[in-house]
C-alpha cells in the first residue's frame, strides 16, 4: 500500500458509511464538499448552543491570544472568579461556589467524584443505570462494581404509583452510609433523553445527603441551556434549597461553545474544606485564561440574548412539529424532550441511519443510532422557525418515500 493509499487517521467510533467532509461552518450552517450546506441540528457535538463561530468568540481569541493564552498554574487573573461570579448570578444558583476550569467534561466529572470521596473518605458511589458520566476508564459503562451502584430505574422512568419511593421496597438494600456521592445526570442519558421523574430524585438526594454523602450534578451535556433551563438539575424542585443544592456541579460541552473548556463549581464551604486538607491537583491547562475568557463571553451573551427561555420556547415548538410529523407519517414511536435535547424513536418500518442519510440530501444534518432507532437532535438555541420547519418537512419527506 502506497502513502497516497494510506489513511493516516485512526478510527475509534462509528461513523456513517456517507463521507461529509466539512469545509467551514457559521451559526447553524456547516458548508460541505458532498452535501453543500446543511442545516445542523447536533450543534458540533451538542457543545455550539449559541451557533458556530461566533464573531464575538472569534474577537475574544483574535484580541488576547498574543496577550494571554496559557499560563503556568502559578499566576492568577481575574478572569477565574469572574467567571464562577457571573456564571452564579445568571444561572440563579442556591449557594455559593468555588470553580476550577480543566479541558474535558470527562474530567470534570472524575475531579467532582475525587473530591466528594476526599470530604466524606468514602469510595462507594450510587449512580442511575442509564446515566453516562465520561470516557474515562472509571467512569465509563460498564462501571466498577465494588466502587459503584447503579440502581436499574427503568421501571421508575413510567411509574405513576402515588407512593412515597420509600415504601416501593426497591431501595430497601441500598447502603446509603456508604455513599461518597450521587453522581446525577439529568437527562441525557447518552443521548436517549431519558429524564428521571422528580419523586425518585427528590428520595435518592434526601437519602444520601441525610446518610452524609455528597450531591453530584453532571451537568456536562445538560448544562448551558440545553434542557431549556441554566442546568438540568434545575427542572427538580429537591434542589431550590441551599442545603440540598449540588455539592459539585460538573460543567463542560456548552461553556466554551465548543472551545476546550470544562469545570467543577464546589460549594464554599467545602471548597474552604478541600483547601485545608492541603489536596492536590494540577494538570497543564487548569484555570487557562484563554478559555476562562471565552466562557465569560458565552455566558454574557447568553444573557443579553435571554437564549435560556429562547431555546426552551424553540424546543417546545421543535416538539409541537414532530408530532405532527408522526400523526401524518405513522412511522414515528416516541418522542422524547426536553428543551434543545431530544429524540425521535422511528418504529422498525424505517432504519434510522437510512433516514439520516436521506435528510442530508434535503440539507439537514441529525445525530443517529442504528442501535436503538432514533434520529437524534440537539441544535444550537438560536435556531429559528424556518430551520424547524425544514427539519420537520424533511423528516415527514424522509419517512413517507423509504421503505
Amino acid at each position: 500500500m502506497n502513502e497516497s493509499q494510506q489513511s493516516f487517521r485512526m478510527k475509534m467510533f462509528p461513523k456513517p458509511e456517507v463521507t461529509i467532509t466539512a469545509l467551514e461552518a457559521s451559526g447553524t450552517r456547516i458548508l460541505t464538499e458532498e452535501y453543500g450546506p446543511l442545516c445542523d441540528l447536533q450543534s458540533g457535538c451538542w457543545a455550539a448552543v449559541l451557533g458556530h463561530n461566533r464573531r464575538e468568540l472569534s474577537q475574544v481569541l483574535a484580541e488576547n491570544a498574543d496577550k494571554l493564552f496559557h499560563l503556568h498554574h502559578f499566576f492568577d487573573t481575574e478572569h477565574i472568579e469572574a467567571l464562577v461570579r457571573e456564571l452564579t448570578a445568571a444561572a440563579g444558583l442556591k449557594s455559593i461556589y468555588k470553580g476550577s476550569f480543566l479541558s474535558s467534561g470527562s474530567e470534570a466529572v472524575a475531579l467532582a467524584v475525587l473530591l466528594a470521596e476526599l470530604v466524606t473518605g468514602r469510595s462507594m458511589k450510587l449512580c442511575l443505570s442509564i446515566s453516562y458520566l465520561g470516557a474515562s476508564a472509571d467512569l465509563r459503562m460498564p462501571r466498577d462494581k465494588s466502587k459503584w451502584l447503579d440502581i436499574d430505574v427503568e421501571e421508575c422512568l413510567s411509574c405513576d404509583k402515588l407512593t412515597d419511593c420509600r415504601e416501593c421496597g426497591k431501595f430497601a438494600t441500598v447502603a446509603f452510609e456508604e455513599m461518597a456521592a450521587f453522581v446525577f445526570e439529568p437527562g441525557n442519558s447518552g443521548g436517549l433523553v431519558l429524564c428521571p421523574p422528580e419523586k425518585l430524585i427528590a428520595y435518592l438526594v434526601q437519602a444520601v445527603k441525610g446518610a452524609g454523602g455528597c450531591i453530584i450534578a453532571n451537568e456536562v451535556t445538560t448544562g448551558f441551556g440545553r434542557t431549556g433551563k441554566w442546568f438540568g438539575y434545575q427542572h427538580y424542585t429537591v434542589f431550590d434549597t441551599e442545603a440540598l443544592a449540588p455539592d459539585f456541579i460538573a460543567l463542560g460541552k456548552g461553556l466554551g461553545n465548543g472551545y476546550p473548556i470544562s469545570g467543577v463549581l464546589v460549594k464554599a464551604v467545602l471548597g474552604e474544606a478541600i483547601e485545608a486538607t492541603g489536596f492536590r491537583y494540577l494538570q497543564s491547562h487548569i484555570d487557562d485564561p484563554m478559555g476562562l475568557m471565552i466562557a465569560r463571553k458565552v455566558i454574557q451573551l447568553m444573557v443579553e440574548e435571554a437564549l435560556i427561555a429562547k431555546g426552551n420556547k424553540m424546543g417546545e415548538y421543535l416538539r409541537f412539529k414532530l408530532d405532527e410529523v408522526a400523526e401524518a407519517t405513522g412511522a414515528i414511536a416516541e418522542i422524547r424532550g426536553r428543551g434543545m435535547m431530544n429524540v425521535v424513536i422511528i418504529k422498525n418500518t424505517h432504519r434510522a441511519g437510512k433516514v439520516f442519510e436521506a435528510l442530508l440530501t434535503r440539507g439537514i444534518f441529525t445525530g443517529y443510532s442504528d442501535a436503538y432507532n432514533y434520529i437524534h437532535l440537539y441544535p444550537a438555541l438560536t435556531i429559528t422557525h424556518e430551520e424547524i420547519d425544514h427539519l420537520c418537512d424533511s423528516l415527514a419527506h424522509a419517512l413517507q418515500h423509504l421503505i
